[in-house]
């Protein structure tokens, strides 16, 4: 089971944002410890050398060295990287504002700073029962900071679901099946993906009973006639199809949104994915 966070923007459009948990906050929060300490390292080595002629203001910049990396990594990677550190990218992870919007300089800088009290007593032990108990897997530097972690999601693309030899879909000129396919659902969109990107692996009987139960459970909701020419198995495979490219120009739509500062206008719950660390 996974934790989904739904934001509905301004337009209506609901984007899902899956939450991390503690295991991959903990593990990206891992890497970006051994990123931190060898930067430590780097600079004593480096400093060391100034100190063969400059010894105390050595060990000033030393520690000095220490203090901005330990601090200022976090706040600086997340805010100049949309999100993520060295850590989360790697597992896939990145921060966002409550409304899913990028974070700004003072949330990343909030959240950082908390981290002080979210690793008391030890090994984190408040910010990974803050994560535990709050419904949005959030640590004491997300509530402070207003801002959520989330999963990188990277969906299969249209072409995905179908073969080269097979892509051609009367399904995507037309307009009365591309209205009804913005009404699928999250659920539905996953079922149809899910079945159509395993279907070879699936014994033919199963495979067939699968296609036409949900083939059947789409026409009825949806209001679309199956097309006598079109088995049932094809039938989903253009209405995925569809679905997925309707998604994929939403997001480009409020991705040019959010370059141009759409939300900030809006006071609407926008777009806002363990207890370790991130």
């Amino acid at each position: 089971m996974r934790d989904l966070l739904e934001v509905t923007t301004p337009e209506n459009v609901v984007f899902e944002y899956e939450l991390a948990g503690p295991p991959t906050r903990a593990l990206a929060w891992v890497i970006d410890v051994v990123v931190m300490v060898t930067a430590v390292f780097v600079v004593g080595v480096t400093l060391s050398l100034v100190g063969l002629v400059f010894r105390g203001l050595a060990t000033a910049f030393y520690f000095i060295a220490i203090f901005v990396i330990q601090w200022g990594y976090g706040t600086v990677f997340e805010w100049r990287l949309s999100g993520q550190t060295v850590g989360k990218r790697l597992v896939g992870l990145r921060v966002l504002s409550r409304r899913g919007t990028p974070i700004g300089f003072m949330q990343a800088l909030v959240r950082n700073l908390v981290r002080a009290v979210d690793m008391l007593p030890s090994l984190y032990f408040v910010g990974g029962l803050s994560v535990l108990l709050d419904a949005r897997c959030r640590r004491l530097g997300d509530l402070a900071g207003g801002t959520v972690v989330v999963r990188e999601r990277h969906a299969p693309r249209p072409t995905a679901i179908a073969a080269p030899s097979e892509r051609y879909n009367t399904f995507m000129e037309n307009p009365i099946v591309t209205h009804a396919a913005q009404r699928i659902t999250a659920p539905e969109r996953n079922a149809m993906v899910s079945l159509s990107l395993r279907r070879d692996n699936l014994p033919l009987g199963v495979r067939h009973r699968l296609f036409e139960r949900l083939s059947e459970h789409l026409q009825q909701r949806l209001g679309v006639v199956r097309p006598a020419f079109l088995s049932h198995e094809r039938f989903v495979l253009n209405l995925a199809s569809v679905a997925l490219g309707l998604r994929d120009r939403e997001r480009l739509g409020t991705k040019g949104a959010l370059r141009h500062g759409a939300w900030a206008a809006s006071d609407g719950r926008a777009p806002t994915e363990t207890g370790g660390g991130g």
